[in-house]
């Protein structure tokens, strides 16, 4: 575990500041930090927010994971990619407004953007369409998705992250 995650992408800062944005979220990285867990195991020790944590890491791509039988089972287990960033991020003032105006914004109101977002995109939705329709910048809506749990870029597309992975 001993890569780095190179971040070059002034959006990726967003999903960067929300990963450990909580004692929850730090505590179940430096569990899979220790080494392979099951879910079971993060849900025991830290309840939902660990359960939530850990689905935003493979989100994010954080963690890796690798699936081994357990009596007979498959248990899919979690573990830290990444022991280190190396952040190099050349942006403009407006593209760091952008960027910071999501990342920082009340959990309440990204909350009911988030969802009028997943309700209009139904079963995917060109990012350019969503972003016409809400008023935001290609940077917000970059952020708005990389922030979110529920939301996902597929090429162009924002789709609804399938829970069942």
């Amino acid at each position: 575990m001993s890569q780095a995650k190179l971040i070059n992408d002034v959006t990726d800062l967003v999903w960067l500041m929300r990963a450990f944005d909580s004692d929850a979220k730090r505590a179940v990285f430096e569990k899979v930090c220790e080494g392979w867990t099951i879910m079971e195991e993060i849900e025991e020790e830290y309840g939902e927010a660990g359960r939530e944590a850990l689905q935003f890491f493979e989100k994010v791509k954080l963690v890796e994971t690798r699936w081994e039988m357990d009596e007979g089972t498959a248990k899919k287990q979690y573990h830290a990619f990444y022991s280190s960033f190396h952040i190099k991020v050349i942006s403009s003032v407006d593209m760091l407004q952008d960027v910071f105006s999501i990342a920082l914004m009340g959990e309440e109101t990204f909350s009911d953007i988030e969802q009028r977002i997943y309700d209009f995109i139904d079963d995917g939705e060109l990012g350019r369409e969503a972003e016409r329709e809400f008023d935001f910048s290609s940077i917000q809506m970059k952020s708005i998705v990389k922030r979110s749990a529920i939301l996902e870029y597929k090429g162009m597309n924002i789709q609804r992250v399938d829970e069942e992975k």
